[in-house]
Formats: C-alpha cells, sequence, structure tokens
C-alpha cells in the first residue's frame, strides 16, 4: 500500500477544527488546568511533607546523621572511622550538665563538636565555635532564660556536673545559635581544650567503667540512605568489632529513623494512600475531560463523517482529535502546574505547622512537575481514547443518525397509555446513555461524599479525649524538672507559696496533692513469671520487687479512673487499702496484662533498709534482660535486700496511670497509691515529698489562671513550672481548622469539576436530542413543557446524586472513619450527614437552571431548521 505523508495535512486540519470549537477548548482548557492542579498540589503537599517529615525527624533525633556509634575511646573512633564506606564524620564528646538553678526547666548538655557534627546538628552559630578553654555556644532559649543578650563576648559563671564532682567555671560567650523549642534541653557547645582539662582520661574504657563522660560519638554518613544498617555493622566487624551487646568487645551504634528509606513501617500504608490519591484525581480528571471530548465528537459528528466519505482513516480522525488535545495540554497544564504549586506552597506550611511544629521544607524537587505533567497527560489521552474510537469508526450513514443513545435503549419496545406524561418521559430519558448518566452522577457526588468525610472525621474530635493524653485535670503544678526526662522523687517539693498563691486566685476551684516517700525505699513481695517495662520478672514464693508508692490527697483520688474494681473513699481512709496502677497503650487502652495484682488480692510491703548485687553478679546482660554470673548464667536473685517495717494491705482496685498521677518515669514492678496519711506512717519524721498539685479551675476564668501562672514561674518561682488544659486546647483547635480547611479546598476543586460535569451531561443530551425537540413540539409540545421536562431530568440527577451520595458516605464512615477513630484514642466515631444535606439546596438549584440555560444557547433555531438539520 501506497504511503502518503500527509501530517501536515492532518495538522492543518485539526487546527481548522479546534478554531471552530472555542467554547468546548475554553471548557476542556478549564478542566485541564483543574486537573493538572490537582495532581501538581498533590506532588507538591506529598514531597513537602515528606521532605518536612525527614528533616523534622532529623531534628528530633539530634541530627542528619545516617548512623551513629556510641561510647567510644579515640583509638576505637580512629580505627572505625577509616572504613571507605564512611562518607562524612561528625566527632562528638559528652562533657557534662550545666546545674544552674534557672536552667532546671530547661537542663543544658555540654559537648565538644567538630564543624561536621555541629553541621550534621543543624547548629548555625552566629560568632563563632569555641577555640578556647574557656569558651561557649549556647543556644537562645538558654540564654534567655540566664537573663543575657544574644550576644558574643559577654562572661558568664555556670556550675558543670562533672558527674564524679562539680565545678564553678568562667565561660566566655563565643556565639550563639537559634534554640529548638521541641526540646525540653539545651545543647551548650565547649572546646575540645576543655574537654582535654576537665575530663582527661575519662570515657576511653565505657564497656567495662559504664562512663559516658569523655566518651565519643562519631555521626556518620554514607553516600546515600539505602541499607544503613547493614553499612553501619558492616563498619563495625570490618573493624574488628562486635555488634553483640554484652561483649567486651562491642560498639553500641544507632540508624537515624527520621530517613524514610530506613524503615519499611507504614510504607505498605503510604505506597496505598498514594495511589488512591492518585486514582481519584485522574477519576476526577477523566470524568470531565472524557465528558468534554464526548461532547465534541457527537457536535462534530456528520463532519468526521464527511471526512470519511473524502478517504480520511480512522487513524487519521484519531490524531485530528489527539492533535487537539494536546494544544489544550500544552495552554492547561502549564497555567496547572503553577496554580497547583502555588497552592501546595500555601497548604503545606498550614499542614507541616500541626505535624511538625511550624518548621516546614518546602520542596522543589523536579518530581513534582514531571509527576503532574505526567498524570495530566496520561488523564488526557485516557479520556480521549473512547470519543476518537467513535469519531474514527463511525461510517458516513451511521455519522447522520448517531446521537449517542445506547443501542439497547433503541431496542426497547415500549407499549403504555400514560407514558406521555412529563416526568416519565425524564426519567426515561437519563436512560438514552446511562454511562452518561453514572459519569455525571458519580463526579457530582464525590465532591459530596469527600466533604462529608471531612466533617465526619472533624466531628469525631473529641477535646477531652485529646487533651487527655497530655494532661487529665485542669492545672497541674510541680517542680520544674518533673516535667523534665531527668526527675526523680527526692527533687525539691513543689512550694507551699506556689500553691497558696495559685489557691488565692480567683478561678480556683479545688485542687489536692501527690507525694512520695523519697526517703525509704519500699517492695513488694510477688510470685510469678511478669513482664514490667521492658523487664522479666521471675519471681518465687517470698522474693520482692521494687515498688513505687505514692500518697494521694481525697481530691486527686476522686479523680482517678478506675478500670477494675470500685473506689470506696472511706473505706480506703482506713489505711487497709491500696489501689494499683497500670499503663495505658496508645489508643488510652488499659494493658491490664501487666497487672500483677488484681482487686481482692493482699499484698505485703515492706521497707527496705539495704540493697546491693549479689556477689555472684558479673554484669548486666541486655539480650537477656537480667543479671548474669561469669559463665553467662542469669543470676535469679542478683539484688539481695535488708528489711525493715511491713505492712499487708489488700488491692481495692486497679486505675489508670497518666502522665498527671505518676512521676514520668516508667520503671517500677508496680506502681500503688495510698492516702497521703498513710504513706506517711512509712517515714520516720513523717516528712513527705510533694511531687505535684493537681487542680480544677472554672473554665470562664481559665486565661487568667493562666496567666497568672506564667507569670509567677517566670518571675517569683523560676524554678516551679505548671501545665494546664490551654495550650492543648488550642493545639486541639488548630488540628480540626487544618483538617476542614484542606479538605474543604481539596471538594470545593473536586465539586466544580462535578459541576462541570453536570453542564457536559446535560448540554450532550440537549445536543443529541435537537430534532426529537422539534419533532416533539412539531406534535403540539410547547417550549414550556419541553424546559419543564428538562427540569425534571435535573431533579432526577439531584435525587440520583444525594442517594448515591449517602450511601458513598454510609460505605466510607463505615469502612474508613470508624476504623480510624477507633485506632486514635482522641476520637469517637460520629456519623454525620449534614454536609450531604446542606448542599442539597445549592444543588437543587444548579440542576433546575442548568437544565434551561443549555437550553436557551443550545435550541436557537426554528422547528423547520432543526428537522431540516437532522436529515
Amino acid at each position: 500500500m501506497l504511503r502518503v505523508n500527509n501530517r501536515k495535512t492532518v495538522r492543518r486540519l485539526a487546527g481548522k477544527s479546534y478554531k471552530s470549537n472555542e467554547k468546548r477548548n475554553r471548557t476542556a482548557i478549564i478542566a485541564i488546568i483543574l486537573t493538572t492542579v490537582l495532581f501538581s498540589a498533590f506532588f507538591t503537599i506529598g514531597l513537602s511533607l515528606a521532605k518536612s517529615l525527614e528533616y523534622n525527624s532529623m531534628r528530633l533525633s539530634g541530627g542528619m546523621g545516617h548512623a551513629s556509634l556510641k561510647y567510644l575511646s579515640d583509638k576505637q573512633y580512629d580505627e572505625l572511622t577509616k572504613n571507605p564506606l564512611i562518607k562524612k564524620v561528625g566527632k562528638s564528646y559528652f562533657c557534662g550538665t550545666m546545674e544552674d538553678g534557672v536552667l532546671i526547666k530547661r537542663p543544658v548538655e555540654l559537648n565538644y563538636k567538630n564543624k561536621e557534627d555541629i553541621r550534621q546538628a543543624f547548629m548555625e552559630i552566629n560568632g563563632e565555635a569555641p577555640v578556647e578553654e574557656n569558651e561557649l555556644v549556647l543556644d537562645s532559649i538558654a540564654l534567655d532564660m540566664l537573663g543575657l543578650e544574644h550576644k558574643a563576648g559577654q562572661k558568664i559563671s555556670l556550675l558543670v556536673n562533672f558527674d564524679d564532682h562539680t565545678e564553678q567555671v568562667e565561660f566566655t560567650l563565643s556565639g550563639w545559635y537559634e534554640g529548638d523549642p521541641v526540646f525540653n534541653s539545651s545543647i551548650g557547645l565547649v572546646s575540645e581544650a576543655f574537654k582535654n582539662k576537665y575530663l582527661a582520661g575519662r570515657g576511653q574504657k565505657y564497656n567495662q567503667d559504664y562512663d559516658a563522660y569523655g566518651s565519643c560519638n562519631a555521626n556518620i554518613m554514607f553516600q546515600n540512605s539505602s541499607e544503613i544498617e547493614e553499612r553501619i555493622q558492616q563498619v563495625i566487624t570490618e573493624a574488628g568489632y562486635s555488634i553483640e551487646e554484652g561483649k567486651e568487645n562491642s560498639i553500641a551504634y544507632g540508624v537515624n529513623w527520621s530517613y524514610i528509606s530506613t524503615g519499611t513501617d507504614g510504607g505498605r500504608e503510604t505506597k496505598i494512600a498514594v495511589a488512591a490519591g492518585l486514582l481519584l484525581i485522574m477519576l476526577t480528571g477523566y470524568l470531565i475531560i472524557y465528558n468534554i471530548f464526548q461532547i465534541s465528537v457527537i457536535r462534530d459528528i456528520r463532519f468526521y463523517g464527511l471526512l470519511k466519505t473524502i478517504g480520511t482513516t480512522g487513524n487519521q480522525i484519531r490524531r485530528i482529535l489527539i492533535y487537539q488535545a494536546l494544544r489544550m495540554s500544552v495552554l492547561g497544564i502549564p497555567i496547572g502546574l503553577v496554580t497547583g504549586y502555588g497552592l501546595g506552597l500555601i497548604l503545606t506550611p498550614i499542614i507541616a505547622a500541626e505535624m511538625y511544629g511550624k518548621r516546614a521544607f518546602l520542596s522543589r524537587n523536579p518530581l513534582i512537575f514531571a509527576g503532574a505533567v505526567l498524570f495530566s497527560l496520561i488523564t488526557v489521552f485516557i479520556s480521549c481514547i473512547k470519543p476518537a474510537r467513535i469519531a474514527s469508526r463511525i461510517s458516513p450513514v451511521e455519522a447522520v443518525k448517531y446521537s449517542g443513545v445506547e443501542k439497547s435503549y433503541l431496542k426497547k419496545q415500549k407499549r403504555t397509555t400514560h407514558g406521555a406524561k412529563l416526568y416519565k418521559m425524564a426519567f426515561s430519558n437519563l436512560g438514552r446513555n446511562k454511562k452518561r448518566t453514572v459519569i455525571a452522577v458519580i463526579s457530582m457526588s464525590l465532591s459530596l461524599i469527600l466533604m462529608n468525610m471531612v466533617f465526619c472525621l472533624s466531628s469525631s474530635f473529641d477535646l477531652n479525649l485529646f487533651i487527655k493524653r497530655f494532661i487529665d485535670v485542669d492545672y497541674q503544678l510541680a517542680e520544674a524538672s518533673y516535667f523534665n526526662s531527668d526527675y526523680s522523687q527526692d527533687e525539691d517539693p513543689v512550694s507551699d507559696e506556689f500553691i497558696k498563691a495559685f489557691q488565692s486566685q480567683q478561678g480556683f476551684v479545688d485542687g489536692g496533692s501527690i507525694y512520695t516517700n523519697y526517703s525509704k525505699m519500699l517492695c513488694v513481695e510477688a510470685e510469678g513469671e511478669f513482664e514490667q517495662w521492658g523487664l522479666h520478672y521471675s519471681l518465687q514464693k517470698g522474693d520482692v520487687a521494687e515498688a513505687e508508692v505514692y500518697g494521694m490527697d481525697s481530691f486527686v483520688l476522686d479523680s482517678l479512673k478506675m478500670v477494675e474494681g470500685e473506689f470506696d473513699a472511706e473505706k480506703f481512709a482506713t489505711g487497709k487499702y491500696v489501689l494499683l496502677g497500670v499503663a495505658t497503650d496508645d489508643q488510652g487502652h488499659p494493658e491490664m496484662e501487666t497487672a500483677c495484682f488484681h482487686t481482692g488480692d493482699n499484698i505485703k510491703l515492706k521497707e527496705c533498709t539495704k540493697s546491693e548485687l549479689a556477689p555472684e553478679v558479673e554484669q548486666y546482660d541486655m539480650e537477656k534482660r537480667a543479671y548474669v554470673d561469669k559463665e553467662g548464667n542469669v543470676v535469679r536473685k542478683p539484688i539481695l535486700y535488708e528489711f525493715g517495717s511491713e505492712k499487708e494491705y489488700e488491692i481495692m482496685g486497679i486505675y489508670e496511670l497518666s502522665w498527671t498521677n505518676m512521676d514520668r518515669s516508667y520503671g517500677s514492678f508496680a506502681v500503688f497509691s495510698m492516702p497521703t496519711s498513710e504513706l506517711q506512717k512509712w517515714s520516720e519524721d513523717g516528712r513527705i515529698n510533694r511531687m505535684s498539685y493537681l487542680a480544677e479551675g472554672e473554665d470562664e476564668l481559665e486565661t487568667q489562671l493562666d496567666g497568672f501562672l506564667e507569670q509567677y514561674t517566670s518571675i517569683v518561682e523560676p524554678t516551679m513550672n505548671y501545665a494546664s488544659k490551654k495550650v492543648y486546647h488550642a493545639e486541639f483547635d488548630q488540628l480540626k481548622s487544618i483538617l476542614v480547611i484542606v479538605g474543604s479546598i481539596l471538594s470545593g476543586i473536586i465539586g466544580f469539576i462535578g459541576i462541570l460535569n453536570f453542564i457536559n451531561s446535560v448540554s450532550t443530551g440537549i445536543i443529541a436530542r435537537k430534532k426529537e425537540f422539534a419533532m416533539l413540539r412539531s406534535i403540539g409540545m410547547t417550549v414550556k413543557q419541553l424546559k419543564k421536562m428538562l427540569v425534571y431530568e435535573g431533579i432526577y440527577y439531584l435525587a440520583f446524586t444525594i442517594m448515591f451520595s449517602v450511601s458513598g458516605v454510609l460505605v466510607t464512615s463505615f469502612t474508613m472513619i470508624r476504623p480510624l477513630a477507633d485506632s486514635l484514642s482522641f476520637l469517637i466515631f460520629k456519623l454525620t450527614l449534614a454536609p450531604v444535606l446542606l448542599a442539597v439546596p445549592v444543588l437543587a438549584i444548579i440542576t433546575g437552571i442548568i437544565p434551561l440555560v443549555s437550553y436557551r444557547s443550545n435550541v436557537k433555531k426554528t422547528v423547520v431548521e432543526l428537522i431540516r438539520d437532522g436529515e
């Protein structure tokens, strides 16, 4: 067959056809723009959040190093860091902690770091890194607490704890860097000369003396972030060391969990979420672009029939449509890219503000634009396939008769004496092209379903449950170190002055204290096998384990959440009963399997006057989670106790442990609570330590009370601190707002596309039925009746949309929202149909007006002209 080079002719024909369809072009370009906006915003937000997650996770993990080698001697550091797998190494020494009283709310750890480690730790120093022995760099938060300016050259005298002694050291501030409020502590930088003077010879035998002061950490960067754990293990073993814990030549290491490629947790869920997002956008774009090209083909079907008559092949007609689609894409995609990227840049900080503490990394990855262009083009081409197939396969004869009505509809024979009613005719018309009807209904329903999902999720947020994750009372007052990880029960108690000052404030309702007996260690007799806080206990009759015992005032006792048994205040006050505390999991459910006793059990508490390791104990084996002897055998009684007084109690019930009713340390075998007066009996002089004070305030005056506490702990007693519900209330509101804003924007875009789709579906039906309308009018149907029939069709579209939307809402609510609510402790599933119902009046107006407007714009000729056009 002779091959003719007619590409230029086909392009010219496509161009002429393109110019003759300006209205269709505008609609299609808008659809392509919206589709590209969705894709580019999706990729921008997704990649930006992935980068933000990685960046902020690196902040939380302490730096950008792929892995770290811990507690090294100088010799080990030199041997290990020679490995060719290593690209860069950050070197850091632990040099002590600052003991200044003002810094009790934010402890400062002193480190010597080389330039690479400073870079990896995101420390941008204003000034110079320490070089001289007395030079120091602090962050802005520590400087503010010390009352110092953010300025190098200032003199400062600080008490430094070197573990084996403390010493007052005179420093000169050589620089400062911005502090990170996400942390409760700061890093102070000292010089290598400081380390050599105060920690000479220390930290060189960590596996033997466990002295971390003066030990070195190597923070390692490999060529890339793949197979990090395998590489760091290879570095250790190739240097002749072991990765097995407990061995004399073992090297402790860590893998930076911030690198997404490091772990597989959530990888499958992430891929599913990304795929679902892309498919949703492609479906949304397909529904509108397909409909536009379908309308175009129906409008121009005779034109394609004539082209077939003069010898144009099906492939050439296909190419005509594809050229037009490409031309529209060239105009629409760039606008969509810019708009979508801008939208992504606006939304990313809003989302990241909640997720990552207001620190967002805005990605400029070329994949954003490449991905958006690729998926937009794929969506356009998929949308063109069927319309192009119809146009390319139509014969000249068929083109004259083609109306887009399904053949199955034409084959149906209807015999009825009452079928001429307008509402029945309207309903029948929806079946002419069921696919087009279904597409329009689905397209309008998608936005309603999505919007309803957003509001269903939002309404499921429970303020009390959200706040309870952090604080389950209105206010908690304590010594500042209580809120840090280094608190111990022998710290200074909450001052009487602080409590009295708070109680005198207007809005204070009631409160009570929690006490500890720091002067006595109490143990409890137990028998059996137990797993508590990651430790295994194998106890035989007469054995004891350390217990944590609190004295609680009546206000605190009344606020405890009982999960087993009932609390009887009168019986409890007799001093014959105790309550057992159990921890909760991430969803807030009590871990009853960890309860070593139950309601009604009798226990014996003993005062431990002396404890020491058994002579046969060699070391603690991390793998076995037990003390072992020289041969590696587990020592059954590794700790030997001497006992003083003892007393039996009955377990009245079990309550949930929370951050407000314990010291947050986690680790004792069992946690008990008793009346304050009973705990005093365990002290020789009746003195016990007030660990914290819990209080209730009037909701209307919470701003005033929070203001007082903020001022008091900043000025009057800086060593005191507090927590309140107000801070977490604001965080809760912000989280809900972000969900609604992002969901509303996405739903709005998809909703607009759905309305365009409805317009196209109605227009297609009217265009295809011009001749039919003329025939109906010729036999007596008035224009008013025609318009009424079209309005009925709009009402049916509305009815089907509502039914599909409600069904979709019920399915998604019970299959997606409810499981999510069940998995998160601060959600209580609440089904709502309010968004769908509120949208009904708006949709009613749209579905009623659009058919009339479309009829007026598409059917302008007389009856005779319309009949003649159809011949």
